[in-house]
């Protein structure tokens, strides 16, 4: 049986040449122990063989508890033949679809037989060696986080984490290094200042799934042979509490970029939005009145705390006949607040009369994701993708939106002008710019903070992107490019890439400034909350796409007057 994997339905071959034995792991897994006697095989002395299997497939084997099977069995072992053990487990373990909480628990209980225990490390002034783990993170099952200090008097300590499983990953080669004064003044005269940078951070992978949040332990290795180890802290899991760790970290450090962000935080963060998304799912739909049956738009409109913009924005649909006949999805992002938003959304309802259905979510996804729920749900060929805090200056600007793009051949996506409460512009388009000195493209808006009558912003044209905030845009176009990417944190530049995408597939981006609507803009989060994830979407967006944008931003002018369609 190759290692690594399982096939259902492999016999396990039995002959007067094998004693098995086996236990459960858990409820579909056993471990299979098989001695071969050296009579039998014509063997210099007797070997073990360790194997996981199904529990089906043990039929006929003297089924035993775990705990005397490790005794009996493994336990008595040389300390190689054990680690090869732990070793082999470790990948069995990893066998696809068989993670579980039970599964992790039992290698966990062989972990603590079989592993040979090196001396616990004492962090003391007087002692020649420190490590210490003050986090450990999960990003997602096999990967994870790690925070720390090592410190060796020659300055070539080698750091291993042992997973709860058994499994054993060296981050020595991988891990970020960063000074730690504190641990410099501590182990002041003791050759602190042979090691440069005793902090160390690493996203890593271990090699099977990991559950538990406790039993990880770190060993620490130095350069003249002593090897000691330390229990690590308690494995946080929560994705989100995980994100804003991260970010925190990164944001700790001045300006997002370099090795830290780039070989680290990229990884993490963009295999933690996976996990973030993938546990978000359709829970239920709620529909208020009866939906048309054939909608030239469908009108997606993420929710995220602030349900109030759902009262103002639907008193502005019933005032325009365009909005009753559209297909209208929200999406409830703060799944917390389901309970409120059904009471809210049957008082709309019977208030205004518009049709409308509401997506409620297993948990939250961000932006990008909420609005894909909506478009997986939406049922017309184009898609306006709103905010909740757009709201309309008058009727018929949506039938004005699709008049236009049907007019103008080949537009990838279509916005209008959006509007502060003052009348000044907020949007008239999108460009990119980079300040003097930074590698980083920023997002920047034409025109932002002239007011609505400036001339220049009253002329439709193509320019780079234009906003998520209201944009319009045909479901095929949108599906072609890949939609909004994931990536991103909390919703920040998935529509400048989404914009960019659909200009590298042949379409052009347009800016219509016949319609006006407002917008409330970043009214959902707290301020300062949004700072270390917008640096960190600006950082990641320019590493994806910096030489296209600079490519764009090398045929375009923001501030050109050059007119356009609809003059």
């Amino acid at each position: 049986m190759p290692e690594g994997t399982l096939e259902r339905g492999t016999a396990v071959e039995l002959t007067d040449a094998t004693m098995p034995r086996a236990a459960k792991l858990s409820s579909e897994l056993a471990i299979l122990v098989t001695e071969r006697e050296p009579s039998a095989l014509g063997l210099a002395e007797s070997s073990i063989e360790v194997d996981v299997v199904d529990v089906g497939e043990i039929e006929g084997v003297e089924l035993t508890d775990l705990k005397s099977l490790l005794r009996e069995k493994l336990a008595p072992l040389d300390r190689e033949t054990r680690e090869a053990i732990l070793a082999k487990l470790a990948d069995l373990a990893s066998l696809q679809g068989r993670a579980s909480f039970e599964l992790s628990a039992s290698l966990y209980g062989i972990r603590e037989v079989l592993r040979e225990r090196l001396p616990r490390c004492v962090v003391s002034e007087e002692h020649p060696a420190g490590l210490a783990v003050e986090r450990i993170l999960a990003v997602d099952d096999t990967s994870f986080w790690v925070n720390g200090w090592a410190h060796d008097e020659d300055g070539r300590c080698e750091v291993v984490l042992v997973s709860p499983e058994g499994g054993r990953v060296d981050i020595t080669p991988v891990a970020f290094r960063a000074p730690r004064p504190d641990v410099v003044q501590f182990y002041a005269g003791r050759g602190a200042d042979r090691t440069a940078d005793h902090g160390f951070t690493a996203y890593f992978q271990v090699p099977a799934p990991s559950a538990l949040a406790a039993g990880w332990v770190a060993e620490l290795h130095t350069g003249d042979g002593l090897q000691v180890e330390v229990q690590c802290p308690a494995v946080m899991h929560d994705a989100n509490a995980v994100r804003s760790a991260i970010l925190g970290e990164l944001g700790s450090r001045g300006r997002i970029g370099g090795p830290l962000a780039e070989d680290h935080g990229r990884h993490a963060l963009t295999r933690l939005q996976e996990r973030i998304v993938a546990e978000s799912k359709v829970e239920s739909v709620d529909i208020y009145g009866v939906p048309p049956r054939k909608a030239a738009v469908s009108v997606v409109v993420p929710l995220y705390k602030r349900l109030d913009f759902l009262e103002h924005q639907l008193l502005h649909f019933s005032r325009d006949p365009e909005l009753s006949g559209a297909d209208v999805v929200y999406v409830l992002d703060s799944t917390e607040q389901t309970e409120e938003l059904q009471r809210l959304a049957r008082e709309l309802f019977a208030l205004h009369r518009v049709p409308f259905r509401v997506v409620n979510l297993t948990a939250g996804a961000g932006y990008a994701a909420a609005n894909g729920h909506g478009i997986a749900l939406a049922r017309a060929k184009r898609l306006l993708l709103l905010n909740s805090d757009v709201i309309p200056d008058r009727p018929g600007w949506l039938g004005e939106m699709i008049e236009f793009h049907d007019r103008v051949d080949g537009i990838g996506a279509l916005a209008p002008k959006l509007l502060y409460e003052d009348d000044s512009l907020q949007h008239a388009g999108l460009y990119f710019h980079r300040p003097a000195a930074s590698e980083v493209w920023e997002n920047a808006h034409c025109f932002k903070g002239m007011h609505r009558s400036f001339g220049p912003a009253n002329v439709a044209r193509a320019v780079p992107a234009v906003t998520g905030a209201c944009m319009l845009i045909e479901r095929k176009d949108y599906e072609e490019v890949g939609g909004l990417p994931l990536h991103y944190v909390q919703g920040d530049y998935e529509d400048s890439e989404l914009c960019l995408r659909l200009a590298a597939a042949g379409g052009s981006n347009w800016y219509l400034p016949t319609v006006e609507l407002y917008h409330l803009e970043g009214q959902s989060y707290l301020p300062g909350v949004r700072r270390v994830p917008s640096e960190y979407n600006m950082w990641l967006h320019t590493a994806l796409l910096g030489e296209r944008i600079e490519q764009t931003m090398a045929e375009f002018d923001p501030n050109a007057t050059v007119a356009g369609a609809g003059d």
